[in-house]
């Protein structure tokens, strides 16, 4: 029986339920977003809460949620609960502090779903992970960074058919590409100091390492 991946729902719930009340209470956002004025003025719970609200309104937060979901199962199968919240913290840290050093406010989740992204596309050009799971994190990783580096939402839905592409015909798409298009995001969004990029690349840093443990751990020794 396949195992139920109950890391990634634990998250999808924790993130959901304040994120879909900020709709119904007012003030709530505001109370628990990214605000590094607030943060220096001492409330540095504000780096944690700014993940369960969300900044982008009803469409911005139902598309974190759902990319949170199914990026967050697919590296749970893939790489183990454990990993795949490390993968989770490490986009956490990197994004909340990447945003208060460049001093932008907000809020959402979407900081832990690009390193989720970056990891698992490393994971599946090294193998650790299935073509899928790299397929998905490079069509999540192409669709945010056009989105965040042109802003414009016809830009963004023909990237977002094109990526469509890299799901329907994973089997025939090398299994570097998805590792390259992160890095390509990853890099662009870094250079256009935006807070998503350090993020992409942390994930993938932490996917090689993790991929590299894995097989370093799994190697036979030949006796003596």
């Amino acid at each position: 029986m396949k195992r139920v991946p109950l890391a990634t729902a634990v998250l999808v719930v924790v993130t959901a339920v304040p994120s879909l009340l900020q709709f119904v209470i007012p003030g709530l956002e505001p109370a628990l977003m990214r605000d590094p004025a607030a943060i220096s003025q001492g409330q540095w719970w504000r780096l944690v809460t700014a993940l369960v609200v969300q900044d982008g309104g009803l469409f911005g937060t139902l598309t974190n949620l759902v990319f949170l979901a199914v990026l967050g199962f697919l590296a749970e199968r893939a790489l183990g609960a454990g990993h795949m919240l490390l993968l989770y913290g490490t986009g956490a840290v990197v994004g909340e502090a990447t945003g208060y050093l460049l001093d932008a406010p907000g809020a959402g989740n979407s900081i832990t779903v690009c390193a989720l992204a970056g990891g698992l596309a490393v994971a599946s050009w090294l193998g650790r992970a299935d073509r899928m799971a790299g397929a998905v994190a490079a069509f999540y990783l192409a669709v945010i960074g056009i989105g965040q580096l042109t802003g414009s939402t016809i830009a963004t839905v023909v990237v977002a058919v094109a990526a469509t592409q890299l799901v329907v015909h994973r089997d025939r798409v090398p299994a570097w590409v998805p590792a390259a298009i992160a890095a390509v995001a990853g890099l662009a969004l870094v250079i256009r100091t935006d807070m998503h990029g350090p993020p992409v690349l942390a994930g993938m840093l932490v996917g090689w390492l993790l991929t590299a443990a894995s097989r370093s751990t799994s190697t036979p020794t030949t006796p003596a």
